[in-house]
């Protein structure tokens, strides 16, 4: 029987790669966002209208990836922190109210701040910033519903996330690393650093992430926390020279990388979970998203 998902934040950069995923693993997709034309209207300036609001069609789960950004969270803390912390309430409260029972919130990796050591789901978050904070506040909201017997949730916390937008046009995360480094290349032929890019980031694909929702789905019952990492560790230099090996080989373009000089300064981490192998490996390597990314970019800019 086809299972339904209901994704806020559909029209997102997470949200749009992941409703045209779960609908090429055949699951029914239904959108949330305040765009027209979605299934539910949502405006998380307005949270208790979309608490209130009812749902005609059975849906089995609800993923909530609508929230305020990193950027947003800087540039307008007060707003963030009413869409991440408010938002996510009432996100829970339509499910409590249109019978979901199942709840999925995807949380950020960054409610650890400055990582050090190892980091699995027994390490204490401890947020440096908004964007941080109202995510770890948003995850409690799902613990205390989870305690209170009103929905299974799940809280994922995948680490720095990559995939080809659903729509190239009207992307607006081009501040993200991954996203930002290829257009760069495309663009300008150069990638220019702001620090000297000795600082490591674990990546992990939109896929992997939806196809370990889909994986955990029918435990969620007995899983409230999960860390969602990918198989990749490396520093910002090591992703330009890797968008600059791209643009060389599957392009035929040379690039400048423009780095300031410095010295190492953020500690080593390793981003790992003490329980996602039971359900699913995460597999997509950031180096084959940048070959596809890459070319399809300098595609568009051939025609």
């Amino acid at each position: 029987m086809t299972k339904t998902v209901l994704i806020s934040g559909a029209n997102g950069y997470f949200g749009g790669i992941a409703c045209q995923d779960f609908a090429a693993n055949g699951w029914r997709v239904l959108t949330a966002t305040r765009k027209p034309g979605a299934d539910v209207a949502i405006d998380l300036d307005r949270p208790q209208a979309f608490a209130q609001q009812t749902l005609e069609t059975p849906v089995d789960l609800f993923v909530h990836a609508a929230a305020a950004h990193d950027v947003t969270c800087r540039e307008q803390p007060y707003r963030s922190l009413w869409r991440n912390v408010a938002g996510t309430r009432a996100a829970l409260d339509f499910c409590v109210n249109n019978d979901i029972p199942k709840f999925v919130y995807l949380s950020t990796f960054h409610v650890f701040g400055r990582p050090k050591g190892v980091i699995d789901e027994t390490t204490t978050p401890l947020p440096l910033n908004d964007y941080g904070l109202t995510h770890l506040q948003a995850e409690e909201y799902v613990q205390l519903y989870r305690r209170q017997g009103k929905i299974q949730g799940l809280v994922l916390r995948p680490s720095n996330f990559f995939g080809i937008p659903a729509d190239i046009d009207a992307c607006n995360r081009w501040t993200l690393t991954p996203l930002g480094f290829c257009r760069e290349a495309v663009e300008l032929r150069k990638i220019v650093l702001r620090s000297p890019g000795y600082q490591k980031r674990n990546f992990i694909s939109v896929w992997d992430i939806c196809e370990t929702i889909r994986s955990t789905v029918d435990e969620i019952d007995r899983l409230s926390l999960l860390h969602v990492p990918g198989p990749d560790t490396i520093s910002i230099r090591q992703l330009a020279q890797l968008v600059e090996h791209s643009m060389r080989t599957r392009c035929g373009e040379a690039i400048a990388i423009v780095i300031p000089d410095g010295e190492p300064t953020e500690a080593e981490f390793h981003y790992t979970s003490d329980r996602i192998d039971e359900f699913f490996q995460p597999q997509r390597h950031i180096a084959d998203f940048i070959d596809e990314f890459c070319e399809k970019l300098y595609e568009r800019t051939q025609k």
